[in-house]
């Protein structure tokens, strides 16, 4: 799916869809927006821009109605926006947002989901009949071809957030915020959701994009709008600048090109080490005889589609999920009665995916989740030594970079950047030999992302042996020294990082080249 190319800074601007002016917005004594001014011209893609923590999901939050300004307007075509809702935002406004966390009821079908709050019929007996030949019409006018009557909970991610989409125009939605759309989808999956997004264009939509992948960006915007620190600070047509550009003004430095670690790492230095972990036949929920060795200062990437097995096989090596057999050496020694509290003992760190719900412990401060694995070394006759706790729970976060304003500070409050340096902070506690990471930038701006790629540098250096699994192929080229490809439970190849291509990653994934493997 191509886009138009879109205007040259000659062209006539068409007009704005959405005009801020003097925004900002304050939480206390923290300004997360600072007199904010520029506008979102209708009928176009606008991707915005900036770093974790820049101030655009607050931003969002003002535009879709959760929030309300502090200072400044939001005029929506002619209309200023007087009450800061999601329900007036849509109704009176036409404009939705499609969040990171999908909001859908996933024993309904796809027809009721799509109209809920606006079924056809009366308020208590909704038509069936008629639910389903109006999702029916809509489904086709954004060229979508899904099964009114199937339960949305039997369908994947990228099925739902095509749901989600249909749902706010069904609604009136003339505006359409996408949050980090594509971060949890496969290229496949974001392809659909880019054909939406031109069917939706083509229509006279105004889509408002928020992504931190550059491919991305300057494939489907027409402007770029970028925030940092809370301020904007760069407005561009798309033929006007470039991804290097664009990244400069949004961490405020040029950051380089990142060197693939293969082209620039020596091998010889952990090729003839022996294993720090060597699993054989581990098997497990959607996984089976999965065989593969990492030696210290190794990064060994995981590479394949959602459903390949690589999550639960990580799940199952760190103990966080009971498998069915196999056997894993850790050191030299059997690790077969594995569980997370038994990893931790053995120096076996997990980094999971899903970082909000499995990693970050939300109602907590930035120190208590840097310094959780610390309580029980600490604790004596049931105190903790809350002096040594916060010393240490500093240094670990000074180590890992993480920026926050205090220790105090709810980790909720900080970007997904810095919850992440937060969670590989957490794990120096215990001085890991192995660390285990799954979708290590997921959700985390340039900026971050290349400050993560030194941190985990850093630990191979001192010998620390790095499982990496990610769904981001441009990721794995660059930052591992080997990748194994899985597809349906099963390694399938593993390929040295220095010859891989992403083509050569997928086709083994898809099966398109079934010839490719070997033994890691």
């Amino acid at each position: 799916m191509t886009f138009p190319s879109s205007g040259d800074g000659a062209a006539v601007k068409p007009r704005p869809a959405i005009r801020i002016t003097g925004l900002s917005r304050r939480f206390g004594p923290v300004r997360a927006l600072e007199d904010v001014t520029f506008e979102v011209p209708e009928g176009e893609v606008t991707a915005l821009l900036g770093e974790n923590g820049a101030g655009k999901s607050t931003l969002l939050k003002v535009l879709a109605g959760l929030q309300p300004p502090s200072d400044g307007t939001v005029t929506v075509g002619d209309a200023p926006v007087t009450r800061y809702d999601p329900h007036t935002m849509l109704t009176e406004h036409g404009v939705a947002i499609v969040p990171q966390e999908l909001s859908l009821l996933p024993e309904r079908t796809v027809a009721e989901n799509i109209l809920v709050g606006v079924e056809p019929g009366s308020r208590w007996f909704p038509s069936r009949r008629r639910m389903t030949a109006r999702a029916t019409e809509l489904l086709a006018q954004l060229d979508l071809r899904l099964d009114p009557a199937a339960p949305v909970g039997t369908l994947d991610l990228a099925t739902q957030q095509l749901i989600v989409v249909a749902r706010s125009i069904a609604r009136g939605c003339r505006i359409l915020i996408l949050d980090e759309p594509t971060s949890v989808l496969t290229p496949a999956e974001s392809e659909r959701l880019f054909a939406l997004m031109a069917t939706l264009k083509a229509q006279g939509a105004t889509i408002v994009y928020v992504s931190h992948r550059m491919p991305e960006v300057f494939r489907l915007a027409d402007q770029i709008e970028v925030l940092r620190d809370g301020r904007h600070v760069a407005s561009w047509r798309r033929s006007e600048t470039t991804p290097e550009q664009a990244v400069a003004a949004m961490v405020g430095r040029e950051l380089g090109n990142l060197s693939r670690r293969a082209d620039t790492t020596d091998a010889s230095a952990w090729r003839d080490a022996p294993p720090v972990l060597a699993v054989t036949g581990l098997a497990g929920r959607a996984h089976q005889d999965v065989t593969f060795e990492v030696r210290p200062g190794e990064i060994l990437g995981f590479a394949g589609l959602p459903d390949s097995g690589r999550v639960e096989m990580l799940r199952n090596l760190f103990g966080a999920d009971r498998g069915t057999g196999g056997s894993v050496d850790l050191l030299g020694s059997p690790y077969q009665q594995r569980s997370p509290a038994e990893s931790v003992r053995r120096k076996l760190a997990f980094v999971p995916g899903e970082r909000r719900a499995q990693g970050l412990l939300s109602t907590m401060s930035v120190g208590e989740n840097i310094g959780v694995l610390e309580v029980r070394r600490l604790t004596r006759f049931g105190l903790v030594r809350r002096r040594q706790f916060d010393r240490d729970a500093a240094a670990f976060s000074a180590a890992m970079t993480v920026k926050t304003a205090s220790l105090d500070t709810p980790i909720v409050n900080l970007s997904g950047g810095n919850q992440q340096k937060a969670m590989l902070g957490r794990w120096m506690a215990i001085q890991p030999d192995v660390l285990v990471l799954d979708e290590p930038t997921r959700g985390v701006d340039v900026g971050a992302r290349a400050e993560i790629y030194e941190q985990l540098y850093a630990l191979t250096a001192r010998g620390v042996a790095i499982v990496c699994s990610s769904s981001d192929l441009p990721e794995l080229l660059t930052i591992t020294d080997r990748i194994a490809v899985m597809a349906e439970g099963r390694i399938v190849a593993v390929l040295d990082s220095a010859d891989a291509t992403e083509e050569s990653i997928m086709s083994a994934a898809t099966g398109a080249n079934a010839s490719a493997s070997s033994a890691a």
